[in-house]
């Protein structure tokens, strides 16, 4: 958020600790957390990925405040005064209910909610706080933004899923239902990339297959009905993802799998998959890409495959040369599938 600190001082005086900042981008966190300049802050964020770098951004800044990461924001204890949501344009807005939603289970009754909204003219938020808390304040229209705060009542509340299923095949083979929550990739539907990515990747009999920053699980579970693989892993920094993963794998009878949970890959074993399969996100500065990438070279065993799926074939084809060499372009349904042999 651009405008996070010079927002901050208009809700200030309600901020009591202990305070729990759930998401938010990392840099833009750490500079409210010095901001705020009060003890017992907790920050609260669903990706490994994001965590480290906020970790890093707190250190920079001498900033102090507990990093914690978990599938569910109501997985942290109820102690919170205060809940300070930084909600950027950028946020789904299932997300921002989500979390609207599970902050009120972990704050204290007596306790506040504020979110701090980068639009400056937000229609949005007080519906959403009302929703949940009855009634809402908020701060005048400003080119900082807007701020809206409730208060939690003492009556009891039931913790409701914002859940969407659908169903996806590829290539004329069996259809599987899945899970997915808000947070977490492709909410709610199959992505493009991914589809475009499962109909040109081939797997055979006995192979190891890693999918590679594996979201709700759509690409490991679909290339399990292309073949009896040998060994199935599933591997991503975010923890919602993961714990929707494993329902999903259960759901649709997939056998002899592993769910890893890392942002850096560690832990996996060296030239222990015969196919890697990669559709990640697409940041400008290709970190993640290149992350994917140089990691997966030393991963495969003799003769393996690694596919990658990008609209950005030109930022990634020259990572691929640095770590593989040669590769195959294959274009399908508007993306590009690079293909890599060890």
């Amino acid at each position: 958020m651009r405008f996070l600190t010079e927002l901050y001082p208009a809700v200030a005086a309600r901020v009591k600790p202990p305070v729990c900042i759930p998401m938010g981008a990392p840099k833009s966190v750490a500079f409210l957390v010095q901001a705020m300049n009060l003890p017992d802050t907790t920050c609260y964020q669903m990706d490994l990925f994001p965590a480290a770098r906020l970790r890093d951004d707190l250190t920079e800044m001498n900033a102090t405040a507990e990093v914690v990461t978990a599938p569910d924001l109501w997985d942290l204890p109820q102690k919170f005064n205060t809940v300070l949501l930084p909600a950027g344009s950028h946020t789904d807005r299932e997300l921002k209910l989500d979390l609207i939603e599970q902050g009120a289970h972990v704050l204290n009754p007596g306790g506040t909610f504020i979110t701090l909204s980068e639009y400056e003219k937000d229609t949005e938020f007080a519906k959403l706080h009302k929703k949940m808390f009855g009634k809402c304040g908020q701060t005048p229209s400003s080119e900082a933004g807007m701020a809206f705060f409730s208060t939690k009542g003492d009556e009891p509340r039931e913790r409701r899923r914002h859940e969407i299923n659908f169903h996806a095949k590829v290539s004329g083979g069996p259809s599987m239902d899945f899970l997915t929550r808000p947070g977490v990739f492709s909410y709610g539907r199959m992505d493009s990339g991914t589809r475009a990515l499962l109909e040109i990747a081939e797997v055979k009999d006995g192979d190891s297959l890693l999918d590679l920053g594996s979201g709700c699980g759509v690409v490991g579970c679909l290339m399990s009905t292309k073949a009896k693989l040998g060994k199935l892993t599933f591997i991503d920094s975010h923890l919602r993802a993961n714990a929707v993963c494993e329902i999903n794998a259960k759901a649709n009878g997939v056998t002899n799998y592993e769910i890893v949970t890392s942002e850096t890959m560690a832990g996996l074993p060296m030239n222990g998959f015969d196919v890697i399969l990669a559709n990640p996100p697409y940041y400008g500065d290709s970190m993640v890409a290149r992350l994917f990438v140089g990691s997966s070279r030393d991963l495969l065993k003799p003769g393996g495959k690694f596919y990658i799926v990008t609209k950005m074939p030109t930022a990634v084809v020259p990572i691929i040369f640095e770590s593989f060499g040669e590769c195959d372009v294959i274009e399908n349904r508007g993306y590009s599938i690079v293909v890599a042999t060890v």
